[in-house]
């Protein structure tokens, strides 16, 4: 899912030869974005941080918020002002945030944004909408996989596996041992069916989904195998990597089946197919949008993985004196600060916190001397971007200064 989040500013200038100097210490100033703990479900009590402050803040107010899926489009909820709040049923499938306002003997500064939590859901075990199935052929050295299915009620929080042997007629099936998401045939499953049971848990309850049973396992007359190598170990969110293969012994026709893993995933996922050339080598193109492992199936081998990791999109926007900037990546980073920087002889110098305010809105003014020529960025931190994602960049862009 593609997110698009702007960045506004606390207030600093520019002063003449490049160097900065910020206004006299005065109001708070924000140097990191609340935090929201607690489970996303309807009666579950989530509470708020108050975030990182200059400036001693002598109090805070908070306000709650219900955003949509993707984090935007915010809106207050009446009478919800205090740093804890407990979802109700009309928060389902929307996300929710939490203002922070400070307050000093000087001024008052914000309200600054928390990221906004997972979609909540209702205090429901999940249900089953979708059983699991299994991916990968019957054989002898092969490695299958459980695609864990899909569920509504409240959401899932962990899987478990259960991998079974079965009879002919799949009426008897028995448990083998193995409880992780894969399993490799063995000899043993040789005459054999196998299928998976999978159960879905989360703090109010779990459902098991019983998977249809394979084939009869038997022994590979040929084992394929297939390579697996990624145009870019990293990339920029949203840009497509190719990954590519050529199996052994070079099999015409053979199908491909790639699995990813992103970085907060609970399960592996089948996210595309392809076939290989008359030479034996295939290629399919993915989009990651977060950190993700990624491997590549026939019919009787499993590739190892190759895991490419992703940097935000940066994008800055320059008007006179006025700047813009967003970041896109897979998820919302409402709350996160970024370094709005400028070039000197010592390289990239810090001259104001970026701060995502509640709004989405960006766009923030920066007095730059007369007649000197400034090299300005947007550098989005890695502890700011979070787990799963690298630090971002945006192009550099030279300015000219037209006025205090």
């Amino acid at each position: 899912m593609r997110r698009l989040i702007l960045f506004s500013l606390a207030a600093v200038v520019v002063a003449a030869g490049g160097a900065s100097t910020a206004r006299a210490a005065a109001a708070p100033v924000n140097t990191s974005a609340p935090v929201v703990s607690g489970d996303p479900y309807v009666g579950k009590t989530l509470t708020t941080t108050t975030g990182g402050w200059q400036n001693s803040p002598t109090s805070y107010s908070y306000q709650w918020v219900r955003c949509d899926q993707n984090g935007n489009g915010c809106v207050q909820i009446g009478g919800e002002t205090t740093k804890s709040y407990t979802p109700t049923s009309a928060d389902v499938n929307h996300t929710v945030a939490a203002w922070v306002t400070a307050t000093n003997a000087t001024g008052t500064a914000g309200p600054v944004t928390s990221k906004p939590t997972s979609t909540i859901t209702p205090a429901l075990p999940p249900t089953n909408t979708s059983l699991p199935n299994v991916v990968g052929k019957p054989l002898v050295g092969e490695k299958l996989l459980a695609n864990p299915g899909k569920y509504s009620g409240g959401a899932v929080a962990s899987y478990g596996y259960r991998w079974q042997r079965c009879d002919q007629s799949a009426l008897s099936c028995t448990d083998i041992g193995a409880a992780s998401q894969t399993y490799t045939v063995a000899s043993a499953d040789v005459g054999q069916r196998l299928r998976v049971k999978v159960t879905a848990s989360n703090p109010f309850g779990q459902t098991t989904g019983t998977s249809a049973a394979t084939a009869a396992v038997t022994v590979p007359t040929k084992v394929v195998q297939t390579t697996l190598a990624e145009s870019a170990s990293s990339t920029i969110c949203c840009q497509r990597v190719r990954l590519t293969g050529t199996t052994s012994p070079a099999t015409p026709g053979e199908q491909i089946t790639i699995l990813a893993r992103e970085y907060d995933q609970i399960a592996a996922l089948p996210v595309a197919t392809t076939s290989t050339d008359a030479g034996g080598a295939w290629s399919v193109t993915v989009t990651p949008m977060i950190e993700t492992a990624y491997t590549a199936q026939t019919g009787t081998q499993t590739s190892p993985a190759v895991t490419v990791v992703v940097h935000p999109r940066v994008g800055f926007g320059v008007s006179g004196n006025t700047f813009s900037a967003k970041v896109t990546a897979r998820d919302s980073f409402a709350g996160s600060v970024a370094l709005f920087q400028m070039l000197t002889s010592n390289g990239w110098h810090r001259i104001a916190l970026v701060v995502i305010n509640p709004l989405s809105i960006a766009r923030f003014h920066v007095h730059l001397k007369r007649g000197h020529t400034y090299t300005l960025r947007i550098y989005f931190p890695q502890r700011q971007a979070g787990p799963g994602y690298m630090d971002g960049t945006s192009h550099s862009q030279r300015v000219g200064g037209t006025g205090a």
